[in-house]
């Protein structure tokens, strides 16, 4: 497997093995629709209209206070796919092909300090419980090897991918470009709108030639992200996963690994370096300015609420650890943001996670 066990927390949230990479930043929100060019800002399913304006903090009344568990091993999750454009201006197979990361030498901590798997993952629970709709986040540090996932559903086995799946498709199709890394020139081309505007016609182009759902299910099996199921029926944007699964993405993408080559994952995080700024937020929040992140959001307005996930890989000032965060039935766009940010304010400040 591509994941690493993870040391067991004792609290109320999962730790377990998986990584995740992305990075963002905070400004204004875009909306996508399902199967569908971008289109204005009430667009549907995942797809990416013009960007609506910057979204502020919402804070809705918590609904049920999220349960965790703590579990030792890796947390495959369930996907869903929704075919769309992202494209907005301005404004998942068996994991043991690929071999867990190396935790990074101790030199390497960050001298913020630390905290505990489990003590983490209590104050992602304490927060979540205040927050509306329901999350599921985690986070791999790689610099112990600790895994922290918690959740504040206590039933949703799956979340919507919503454009988060544009990562999945970039590295199923960078997984079979051997030592070399190199994707065809036209397959570039539409990898560089698909991951840097978030553009849908050209992640449908490459979801397609990924082999599609059968193609993208085969990845996740590779991978071993058993709580993911690619969408159906060519809806990419509604694939079904887990913060815990996603992290498998984000190591594989990350961290050397038999999955993706070291040329695959200097093109992958080119990519992802050239996200455009105002689709920058989420996991970018509370990090110092210095701090490399790589980012893949999405968002997508979705059975009566709003779907806002983030994806990163977080590295500089002593930390490197990758961190997936995924919301549904928000309120409002800016609700699901805010939630996403709070949660990366709360993983940077926490320091390195021991066990």
């Amino acid at each position: 497997m591509l994941l690493a066990s993870s040391a067991v927390a004792t609290a109320a949230a999962t730790v377990t093995g998986t990584a995740g990479l992305t990075a963002v930043a905070s400004t204004s929100a875009l909306v996508h629709s399902v199967d569908s060019s971008p289109t204005t800002a009430a667009a549907s399913a995942d797809t990416t209209a013009a960007p609506t304006s910057t979204p502020t903090a919402t804070t809705a009344a918590p609904t049920a206070t999220p349960a965790t568990t703590v579990t030792p091993a890796t947390t495959a999750e369930p996907t869903a796919t929704a075919t769309a454009t992202d494209a907005g201006p301005a404004g998942s197979n068996a994991v043991g092909a690929a071999q867990a990361p190396t935790p990074l030498a101790a030199s390497t901590a960050s001298a913020q300090g630390g905290v505990t798997a489990s003590a983490l993952a209590e104050r992602f629970r304490a927060y979540l419980a205040g927050r509306p709709g329901s999350t599921s986040v985690a986070l791999y540090d790689a610099a112990t090897g600790e895994t922290v996932v918690s959740s504040s559903a206590t039933t949703r086995t799956g979340w919507e991918t919503a454009s988060t799946v544009k990562l999945d498709i970039l590295a199923a199709l960078l997984s079979k470009t051997g030592a070399s890394g190199q994707l065809t020139a036209s397959q570039t081309a539409l990898a560089k709108k698909m991951i840097s505007i978030s553009d849908n016609a050209s992640a449908t182009s490459l979801w397609n030639q990924a082999g599609g759902s059968t193609g993208m299910n085969a990845f996740y099996q590779r991978l071993g992200m058993r709580a993911t199921t690619a969408g159906a029926g060519g809806k990419w944007g509604l694939t079904k996963t887990t913060a815990s699964d996603q992290l498998a993405v984000l190591r594989a993408v990350a961290y050397p690994n038999t999955t993706l080559s070291a040329a695959a994952r200097v093109t992958a995080k080119s990519l992802l370096d050239s996200v455009i700024t105002s689709q920058r937020w989420g996991l970018t929040a509370g990090v110092p300015s210095g701090v490399a992140v790589e980012i893949k959001n999405g968002w997508l307005p979705y059975d009566g609420g709003w779907v806002i996930n983030s994806l990163a890989h977080v590295h500089g000032n002593g930390r490197d650890y990758v961190m997936a965060a995924y919301t549904r039935d928000s309120a409002s766009e800016s609700t699901g943001i805010a939630t996403v940010e709070g949660l990366s304010r709360i993983a940077w400040a926490a320091g390195t996670v021991r066990g």
